[in-house]
């Protein structure tokens, strides 16, 4: 085969590929777990982070906390550090929020962990990233029964409705629910935990998804002397109109080997299908005693699980962050790595792997091959040359905008 042969450009679903990214490692995030990330159709957007970095001059570990904010080009494959003011100091286990160009960024903690909380609720325009001065983040004025200052705490938004469930100051961990309107930016407490009937246990690091009025719990843990990791063969679900909890019987996978549901875990991340929230998918995590690297799907319709057997991330990670985009591109970016599941005492992670949990639409193939194979020429085209070769608005704009990272 010639050297100057391309390869052809396959699109592969539920095939987990490494993204490309700058190559000089000073244009792109250092390596971090404990960040969060959002995205929509353009870009990867990845919020704090840590890193216990060692100082080779003087042989000691340096605990780095990321206070920045990065994006992540999907056409272009490389990332960009976003001019930021004001941003907050709780940089570990945040949850971060995408609603079209607003960024909303609730709870976390700092460094060392649990040493200071945060209840606070931040929102950041990223349409004024160009201005002079960079975007800012503004910290929201609130009232009503506002949640204790925490982190890991499952967070989940619906409407204009934002809802935090549970999470850990360091020393205790909490259940309760309460829920934020976004218009009133007022907070309400819809139900206080007991530690009675099917109430789930206090925990951190667990997942939460909203659907059909209900929000759902998937895994989680406490970790220190504790060491509990939660399982998945029985589902916890709020129900938002009754405020009240239920215990439901999931059904699990008879074509894999028992149990036939995800191992217990926690430091997982958990998507939901874009075009089809009835389904959510779980990937990574870690049980105290090894790391995962399995996918398994969740459909809410039939408590049906389901192991992607043929969807396998690249290495057992946890600590990682994932989003979806809305043509449901599932993206998994940093997290502590290793290549033995059973050796987790690996580093963390700055690589972005990626993999299709749902057809989209062939407009969007189309687009994946189109920068497959005319990057370079698209990205040095004039603006009159892209007009003329009939790109769709959409991905005419792409590229402008994207040109600005170059």
């Amino acid at each position: 085969m010639s050297n100057n042969t391309i390869s052809t450009y396959k699109f592969k679903p539920f095939q987990f590929t490494v993204l490309k990214k700058n190559l000089d490692p000073q244009q792109h995030p250092l390596a971090r777990s404990g960040h969060r990330v959002v995205c929509n159709n353009a870009y990867l957007f990845s919020y704090g982070g840590f890193n216990p970095q060692t100082n080779d001059v003087l042989g000691q570990r340096v605990s780095l906390a990321m206070r920045e904010l990065w994006k992540y080009c999907f056409d272009l494959g490389e990332w960009k550090i976003i001019k930021c003011q004001n941003v907050p100091q709780e940089l570990a286990s945040s949850s971060v929020t995408l609603s079209g160009n607003i960024i909303i960024i609730y709870g976390g903690t700092g460094v060392p962990f649990g040493a200071f909380c945060s209840n606070r609720m931040y929102l950041g325009n990223l349409a004024n990233e160009y201005k002079e001065n960079g975007m800012s983040f503004e910290e929201l004025e609130v009232s009503g029964d506002v949640p204790l200052p925490l982190y890991g705490q499952g967070v989940v938004m619906d409407g204009k409705y934002i809802y935090s469930i549970g999470g850990t100051s360091g020393y205790e961990y909490e259940m309760d629910v309460h829920r934020f309107d976004l218009s009133t930016r007022k907070w309400e407490l819809l139900h206080k935990s007991l530690g009675e009937g099917q109430e789930p246990e206090p925990r951190y690091r667990h997942e939460v998804v909203f659907y059909k009025g209900r929000i759902y719990i998937f895994g989680g843990g406490r970790g220190g002397a504790s060491n509990i990791y939660y399982g998945f063969s029985k589902i916890h679900m709020f129900d938002v109109a009754t405020k009240q909890w239920q215990f439901l019987p999931a059904k699990h996978d008879h074509r894999v080997p028992k149990p036939g549901y995800p191992n217990n875990r926690s430091c997982h991340s958990c998507v939901q299908c874009p075009e089809k929230s009835n389904l959510v998918y779980i990937c990574g995590g870690f049980d105290g005693f090894q790391s995962f690297r399995d996918v398994w799907r969740f459909d809410f319709d039939d408590l049906q699980w389901e192991k992607l057997t043929k969807c396998i991330m690249p290495r057992p990670v946890y600590f990682h962050s994932t989003a979806v985009t809305p043509s449901g591109r599932m993206c998994c970016y940093g997290g502590i790595v290793s290549d033995d599941d059973i050796d987790v005492r690996g580093g963390r992670s700055n690589d972005i792997t990626s993999a299709w949990i749902m057809i989209p639409k062939l407009k969007v193939i189309c687009w994946e091959a189109m920068v497959y194979y005319f990057k370079e020429q698209m990205f040095e085209s004039s603006d009159e040359c892209l007009k003329k070769i009939g790109l769709p608005q959409e991905y005419y704009e792409r590229i402008i905008e994207a040109r600005r990272i170059c």
